[in-house]
């Protein structure tokens, strides 16, 4: 069973257990590496892997710096 994230005309296939993480993405405002990784019980490691991997794909953006 796999997880599908689609965005900008891209899907991307996780595990199921990434799911928490990926359902906060679509608000499109800003959201802090720590509490993507924190939905879903990850390590910021962890979450900043499936992050790169939607960037990657095109499917997300990221900004750094203060909100």
């Amino acid at each position: 069973m796999v997880v599908r994230f689609a965005a900008a005309g891209q899907e991307v296939d996780f595990a199921p257990a990434v799911e928490p993480l990926l359902r906060r993405l679509p608000g499109g405002g800003w959201i802090a590496l720590a509490e993507l990784a924190a939905a879903a019980e990850l390590t910021v490691a962890d979450a900043a892997a499936v992050v790169g991997e939607l960037v990657d794909a095109q499917a997300a953006t990221v900004g750094g710096g203060l909100r």
